[in-house]
């Protein structure tokens, strides 16, 4: 007499439904998010405006947008009521020391924060960079002098090509 030994065997019956489940939801999800997300959400073309959040900032902070592109940098001057936008090279003139109203102006924002914590405690106005990608070189060539004006804060904002950022200035107040 022969003795039929009993392995155990293992089914892949739970394993496979599990399986093809799990592939079957995933499919499903994939297909209804690209019919409901519209087709032109991520393109490149529209410029997209973006609103700044001092996320932990104090709120006495007030920022003062300055745009560094790899051929020139724009501002808006709040003292003179005006929109500036210099050359990379008007930049190293001014900084050459031939009409210097960049300089001026930061001089002019350091004062008058000077000013304002003497009277009324807390209020800064802080030069913000926003660098976009080419403008890396007008970025750091603008820190260096910053740097060299004592006391006064600044900050730098990466910025991606396509972004349309909120300026401050007469060309945005309308």
């Amino acid at each position: 007499m022969r003795h039929v030994s009993q392995s155990p065997r293992v089914t892949l019956f739970p394993f496979l439904s599990v399986l093809l489940s799990t592939m079957g939801i995933l499919a499903f999800l994939s297909i209804s998010f690209l019919l409901v997300v519209p087709q032109d959400a991520d393109s490149p073309s529209t410029p997209k405006r973006i609103q700044f959040e001092w996320v932990g900032a104090p709120g006495y902070v007030k920022p003062i947008f300055i745009r560094c592109y790899a051929d020139r940098v724009e501002y808006y001057n709040m003292f003179e009521n005006e929109d500036y936008s210099l050359s990379l090279d008007e930049l190293l003139d001014q900084l050459q020391g031939e009409n210097p109203k960049l300089l001026t102006y930061l001089f002019q924002l350091l004062q008058l924060n000077i000013r304002i914590k003497k009277q009324f405690g807390k209020t800064e106005y802080y030069p913000l960079l926003l660098v976009y990608p080419e403008g890396v070189l007008t970025s750091e060539l603008l820190m260096v002098v910053i740097e060299k004006i004592g006391g006064l804060n600044f900050g730098l904002e990466p910025m991606l090509p396509n972004w349309e950022v909120p300026y401050q200035g007469l060309k945005s107040a309308g």
